[in-house]
């Protein structure tokens, strides 16, 4: 055994003199760890030697630093490691130097940058002193503290190495996307969501070193995404839970009150709607009812909205809309897109999206180039399309059909006449007016329960934005009675699409 010690006796002194400034300490500290290892092989069996010589060595090292006076400071990290060591030992001491490193980097400016200076670049505490224009004992000070830091971060952190899935969008007028299009963004708004945090704590929650998070927070405050609040950032904006949570804070008996009341209304004045003459009047009920359905529940919301945008310090006005846990809208997702066409007056397509059946590709086409279809339409609601490639991306994209070699419309088409009394129609469907403010009601208790006290104020934009999504559980009511269709997965999906043509042009 001896013998097996010898070949340390070298590699240990060298590693006492490169972290000792004197020789003859050097010494003395060496023959102390061979005296112990002696001991400690005398004691027992020892089945890895090389990682026990280490272990004391480190050990007695320390032993002897925290012993002096003058800046009793000990820091894990790479200087400790020695020249010669096992595979073993040296995944351990990787483990602790990755540890120290990402601790290290959850510490504010204030700290990190004077441990850097002194046990990275090796600097005196009285130069660093001068640097940072502070005293002696206040470099002491951060030492000390910024060790406790990381030892406390050594032993816990919380890393969210989780994608976090946000769906973004805004009730107003600014670009929310800039201020939550990358994850670091995201984990810094999921973290300081519920309380305002610190630079550091925002650190530890994300797992990301402050160093990055000081730029991305004066972004994000930039575009009020975060405000900061003393030395703590908080979010500026509610965070939505998934769907499914969702759905369990709202009323269903008032959805249930809500698909009743405007089915019966529907039904009692189906041949008044008919009767207005649009092109589709003689279109499926469980086809029209994607378009009315919608056109209600609108002109309901509209007519209820008293909302004031807040300005914004990018120029921009208006709320965050943001829901958790998915990146694409879900079938609760409602909206109304518009596609107007100069060359024909007042043309345009209505949209009554909701978020399961939403196509990208047709909202492109229709604020694109879907002048083709209209150039094409007759004052008999056929289409004289004379380009292959038009007519193939028009049946492709549903907006019409070859039915006995004569291409039809699979849209309704109102004239501007028909379309406003469409809207008077839609507008008094007198079983709402009560359920309105239920179903209001139910929204502004659910966000309640998930948006924190500083927040409150935006929870009627939200709602406002949230309201109009009534008339997608209603669809989804009536589709599971059998009475709206449901969308075929392999097609584009039209029946919320329609048409308002210029009267002049009919």
């Amino acid at each position: 055994m001896n013998e097996v010690i010898l070949q340390y006796v070298e590699p240990v002194y060298r590693f006492c003199r490169k972290r000792l400034t004197s020789e003859a300490d050097a010494e003395d500290l060496s023959q102390e760890i061979l005296l112990c290892i002696l001991h400690g092989i005398k004691q027992g069996k020892i089945s890895n030697i090389s990682g026990y010589v280490w272990r004391v060595a480190h050990n007695r090292y320390v032993r002897k630093i925290q012993s002096r006076k003058d800046d009793p400071v000990v820091l894990y990290g790479h200087d400790y490691f020695p020249e010669i060591i096992d595979a073993n030992v040296q995944n351990d001491m990787m483990e602790i130097h990755n540890a120290v490193f990402t601790s290290l980097h959850t510490l504010s400016a204030m700290y990190r940058d004077i441990m850097v200076d002194y046990y990275v670049r090796h600097v005196d505490t009285r130069t660093i002193a001068k640097r940072h224009g502070i005293s002696v004992e206040s470099v002491k000070w951060r030492l000390h503290a910024g060790r406790e830091k990381i030892r406390e971060r050594m032993t816990y952190m919380e890393k969210n190495y989780e994608r976090i899935k946000m769906h973004i969008m805004c009730n107003g007028a600014f670009d929310p996307a800039q201020y939550l299009n990358t994850q670091l963004q995201k984990a810094i708004a999921k973290a300081c969501y519920t309380s305002p945090l610190t630079l550091e704590e925002i650190s530890l929650a994300t797992g990301a070193p402050t160093l990055y998070l000081e730029d991305t927070l004066e972004h994000m405050i930039s575009g009020d995404a975060v405000e900061q609040i003393g030395n703590k950032f908080a979010t500026n904006f509610i965070i939505t839970p998934p769907a499914s949570e969702m759905d369990s804070l709202l009323n269903e008996a008032v959805i249930g009150e809500a698909t009743s009341a405007i089915l019966e209304y529907i039904k009692s004045v189906e041949s008044q709607v008919r009767g207005l003459g649009f092109y589709g009047k003689d279109f499926p009920l469980s086809h029209l009812l994607h378009i009315i359905v919608p056109a209600i529940v609108y002109v309901k919301s509209n007519n209820n909205s008293r909302q004031k945008f807040p300005p914004r310090k990018d120029g921009g006005y208006g709320w965050f809309i943001v829901a958790e846990g998915a990146e694409e809208l879900d079938w609760r997702s409602c909206g109304m897109n518009g596609y107007s066409y100069r060359r024909f007056g007042n043309t345009r397509f209505n949209y009554f999206w909701v978020g399961d059946t939403l196509s990208h590709d047709l909202g492109r086409l229709l604020s694109g180039n879907a002048e083709f279809f209209l150039s094409a339409l007759g004052k008999d609601f056929s289409l004289m399309i004379t380009n292959e490639e038009d007519e193939a991306r028009a049946i492709a994209h549903g907006l019409c059909k070859n039915n006995d070699n004569r291409i039809i419309p699979c849209i309704p088409i109102f004239s501007e006449e028909e379309y406003a009394l469409f809207l008077k129609w839609a507008k008094k469907c007198p079983g709402l007016d009560g359920l309105w403010d239920k179903w209001i009601t139910s929204l502004k208790t659910a966000y309640k329960s998930f948006t924190p006290k500083r927040l409150v104020d935006q929870i009627d934009g939200n709602i406002n934005g949230q309201s109009f999504n009534l008339s997608a559980y209603v669809i989804k009511q009536l589709q599971k009675q059998g009475i709206a269709s449901v969308a075929n997965e392999n097609d584009v999906f039209t029946n919320n699409l329609f048409l308002v043509r210029q009267a002049e042009i009919i």
